[in-house]
């Protein structure tokens, strides 16, 4: 069996659901994908090549030993349990993640890090696929060694941001004070999160993002 990506999708009490565009930046790749529920017991490791954890609420703050912010909202535990439990061991398997948004923060959970849980000014009005600012990346990372440039244009759909970062992870984009991506130390391992939302721009840069997480699975 051709090994596949594993996207994890979003929920509501009701139903999962997916952003077209994830699975528009997958596709163009030619590479098998299968929508996962969240249930850890029906993951075949074995068979999986990466991971893309999606954007989706907010996680409870229990998890990084904290009480929840009044403007906190949308949490799925079921959501954050799974995806703790799949990160994990994705890290100890070295199989390629990349995390967009929600999946940055729950990454930096999983492993020991914790969230601001509100900041104003970093949920846009306009369109997805509009640039709002400016991120500055680490030239020592390998999201620079990814992109080749030490700044780019994003967009910014979030309240939330990383705060403390996980052992193991380093900070490698900000905006001023404000965390927009981190990566695993190791650079042999692609294991990535971005705050901003590549899948909705699908400018070359972020195409080059997707492209080295697919090439890190192939």
């Amino acid at each position: 069996m051709k090994k596949f990506i594993l996207i994890v999708p979003s929920n509501d009490s009701e139903k999962f659901f997916i952003n077209k565009n994830y699975i528009k930046n997958v596709r163009d790749f030619n590479i098998p994908y299968y929508i996962s529920d969240y249930n850890i017991k029906n993951i075949d490791y074995n068979n999986i090549g990466g991971i893309l954890l999606t954007g989706g609420g907010d996680i409870d703050p229990a998890f990084y030993n904290e009480k929840k912010h009044c403007k906190t909202n949308d949490i799925y535990i079921e959501r954050d349990m799974f995806e703790i439990t799949l990160l994990k061991d994705a890290f100890k398997r070295k199989i390629p993640t990349l995390a967009i948004c929600r999946g940055a923060q729950i990454i930096n959970v999983a492993f020991g890090g914790n969230i601001n849980q509100h900041i104003d000014g970093h949920m846009q009005k306009e369109d997805k696929s509009i640039y709002t600012h400016n991120i500055n990346i680490e030239k020592s990372s390998k999201l620079y060694d990814i992109i080749k440039k030490d700044s780019i244009k994003v967009n910014s759909i979030h309240h939330q941001v990383i705060d403390r970062v996980a052992k193991n992870f380093m900070v490698c984009a900000k905006c001023g004070n404000i965390i927009e991506a981190i990566e695993c130390t190791d650079k042999q391992l692609f294991f990535v999160g971005v705050q901003w939302h590549p899948e909705a721009l699908y400018d070359e840069d972020s195409k080059k993002i997707f492209t080295h997480f697919i090439q890190s699975i192939k």
